[in-house]
C-alpha cells in the first residue's frame, strides 16, 4: 500500500523499549498508530473490540495476565480504565522491559484513573502527522537542533544545509504537504472532494468519541465542529475568547474546558505568547487545518503552522531535545511567529524564525528581529524564505536560509 512509511518514531519506541515494562504511543487518530503496531510483530489486541473491553470489565488482572511474550500491543486502550490498576499490580511484580505497548488518541494526563495508575510506570513517545521526510522519504533532519546549539551563524554554518539539488524535491513535498496534510489514509487520498469528507468523518469521530471522554458534555456535535472551525481561523493569532463568544455563543468557562479536551485528544496545540498574556492554537494536521479554515488562512500562516508541525519530529524522536515553543509578541507590534528554546541539559540555546512571503524580510520583520535579539541576548534569527537559493548570513545573529533546507 502506498501510505505505508518507515516511521521516525521507531528509533526512540525501540529504545523505550528496553528500559520500560510499559511503553505508551500516542497521538491523534488515525496518524498511523495501529500500522506501526502491526509492523512490530509481537500479540496485537485492541479495545475496539466489545469482547476484548468485556474480557477486561470482567477481571481485568486476568486478562493481564494471558500474556506471555512481549512486546503486546493493547490498541485504544483508553476506551477502558479498568485496565490500568491490573497493569500497575503487574508490572509491580513483574517488571521486565518491553511487556506491554499502550496506544491511544488521549493523553492520559488528561483522565486521571490512568494517570494515578502509570506514573513512573511507563515511558511514552507521540507518533506525530506524517512529515516531509517520511512523506519523501528519507532519514529525519536535524538540522534545526544543530542550528539552536550554536553560538552564533558563519560561513561555516552554511556548508551545513542540503545543496539545492536535494531541496527542490522537498519544496515539491512541501508544496503537495500544504494542500494534503499528513494523516497517512487522507494525505494519500488524491481526490480533493474524498480527502474532505474523509477529514469531515474522521472529525466527527473525534469530536463524538474521543472528546467525550475527557469532558462531559451536552453539547451537539454541530456546535463542537462550530467551536473547531473558529479555532482553525483563529490559527496563528492570539487567542481571543470574546471573538468565539460572538462567534458562537459559549461561555468563557466552556470555551476553556474545550480547549483542554481538544488539546487532550490531540486536535490543537497552544503556543504560548512571550511578552503578553494568551496563547497561538495551531492545529494538530494541516489539511484539517486547511479544510475547517475554509483554506483562507494568509500565506505567513500556513507557513508558520507547517513549519511547526514538521520540526517538532526532529525534538521529539531524538531522546534528549526537550524543546519549548512559544511566539513573541510586544505592545509596540514586534512580532516573532515562532521562538524554539532548548530545555534539557545537552540542547540550549534560543531560536526565532519569521517566515517570509517576499524572498526578503520587510523593515517590519527586520524590526521584530532587533527587538527580538534585544530582550535575549544569547537568541539568533532565522528568516526562512521560500526562494530555494537564497541562502545569506546577515550577521553573527541572524541569516536567510530556505525553508526546505531546514526541514
Amino acid at each position: 500500500m502506498e501510505h505505508l512509511r518507515n516511521r521516525h518514531c521507531e528509533s526512540v519506541f525501540n529504545q523505550l523499549l528496553k528500559y520500560s515494562p510499559i511503553v505508551g504511543l500516542f497521538g491523534h487518530r488515525q496518524v498511523g498508530k495501529t500500522t506501526f503496531c502491526e509492523s512490530q510483530g509481537g500479540r496485537y489486541e485492541t479495545l475496539d473490540q466489545r469482547k476484548t473491553r468485556l474480557a477486561i470489565v470482567k477481571d481485568p488482572d486476568r486478562f493481564v495476565a494471558q500474556f506471555k511474550g512481549k512486546p503486546n500491543f493493547l490498541d485504544e486502550c483508553q476506551l477502558e480504565p479498568d485496565l490500568f490498576p491490573a497493569l500497575k499490580d503487574y508490572v509491580r511484580v513483574h517488571p521486565a522491559p518491553g511487556k506491554f505497548v499502550l496506544t491511544g488518541s488521549v493523553r492520559f494526563s488528561s483522565r486521571k484513573a490512568i494517570r494515578e495508575s502509570l506514573t513512573g510506570r511507563i515511558a511514552t513517545v507521540e507518533m506525530l502527522p506524517l512529515v516531509l521526510s517520511e512523506l519523501e522519504p528519507r532519514p529525519l533532519p536535524l538540522t534545526i537542533p544543530g542550528l539552536l546549539r550554536l553560538k552564533q551563524f558563519s560561513e561555516e554554518t552554511l556548508e551545513t544545509l542540503p545543496d539545492l539539488k536535494a531541496l527542490k524535491t522537498v519544496q515539491k513535498t512541501f508544496d503537495q504537504y500544504l494542500a494534503q496534510g499528513g494523516l497517512p489514509k487522507i494525505a494519500f487520498t488524491r481526490d480533493a472532494r474524498i480527502r474532505n469528507d474523509l477529514v469531515n468523518d474522521l472529525l466527527s469521530t473525534i469530536l463524538d468519541r474521543d472528546l467525550r471522554l475527557v469532558l462531559e458534555t451536552t453539547l451537539s456535535l454541530e456546535v463542537l465542529k462550530d467551536f473547531l472551525r473558529e479555532l482553525a481561523r483563529m490559527t496563528g493569532q492570539v487567542w481571543n475568547a470574546s471573538r468565539v463568544r460572538r462567534e458562537t455563543g459559549l461561555a468563557f468557562e466552556t470555551q476553556k474546558n474545550l480547549l483542554f479536551a481538544m488539546e487532550s485528544i490531540y486536535l490543537i496545540r497552544r503556543i504560548p505568547v512571550l511578552g503578553r498574556k494568551g496563547f497561538l492554537i495551531l492545529m494538530e494536521d494541516q489539511f484539517e487545518e486547511f479544510s475547517l479554515s475554509g483554506g483562507q488562512l494568509p500565506s505567513q500562516i500556513q507557513l508558520l503552522s507547517a513549519f511547526y508541525r514538521n520540526v517538532r519530529a526532529q525534538f521529539n524522536y531524538v531522546s534528549g531535545s526537550e524543546v519549548q515553543y512559544s511566539s513573541y509578541w510586544t505592545a509596540d507590534g514586534a512580532r516573532v511567529p515562532l521562538v524554539i528554546q532548548g530545555a534539557s541539559p545537552h540542547l540550549q540555546g534560543i531560536l526565532g524564525i519569521h517566515f517570509l512571503v517576499d524572498p526578503k524580510p520587510n523593515l517590519s520583520q527586520i524590526r521584530s528581529s532587533n527587538s527580538f535579539l534585544r530582550k535575549f541576548p544569547e537568541a539568533k534569527v532565522i528568516f526562512a524564505t521560500r526562494e530555494l537559493g537564497l541562502i545569506e548570513i546577515l550577521d553573527s545573529r541572524s541569516m536567510i536560509a530556505p525553508l526546505a533546507a531546514l526541514l
